[in-house]
């Protein structure tokens, strides 16, 4: 199947976005988005997946070690719940509780700080969420 996968990684006041090449053969970092509610985020969401002609969606959800439930993961699941009734693409969940650990590593490998632009660590976060969906995909 061809066309884009939006990869999200939802935060509280930025989130984070990377897609695929139509093709789903390279993920690429796209934009943080500036968030005033969830509301405001759904919105923007939208306008990407139809100037970017989005065919798939992949939500990261944050899971703790032990596998439960903290009050960020309720919060996107909450989320991802409200951007199904929204959005007619398919939208997967996948975990994404290293993602910005490893965002952060790819940052320093460039010879960036988090601090210098924590849109990029975003961005990147996101960027690895949808590596990893495509790496599974693939199997």
């Amino acid at each position: 199947m061809d066309g884009r996968i939006l990869a999200i990684d939802p935060g509280g006041r930025r989130v984070g976005l990377a897609l695929t090449d139509p093709l789903r053969i390279i993920a690429s970092p796209f934009k943080t988005l500036l968030i005033n509610n969830e509301d405001d985020a759904l919105k923007q969401i939208l306008q990407v997946i139809v100037d970017q002609e989005v065919v798939e969606i992949v939500v990261g959800l944050p899971i703790n070690n032990r596998r439960e439930d903290s009050a960020q993961t309720t919060r996107v699941r909450a989320f991802i719940e409200k951007l199904k009734s929204v959005v007619t693409q398919p939208v997967h969940i996948i975990d994404e509780s290293y993602s910005s650990v490893e965002a952060e590593r790819m940052l320093h490998a460039m010879g960036k700080k988090v601090g210098d632009d924590k849109g990029a660590l975003d961005r990147l976060a996101a960027t690895v969420i949808l590596e990893q969906f495509l790496a599974e995909s693939r199997r």
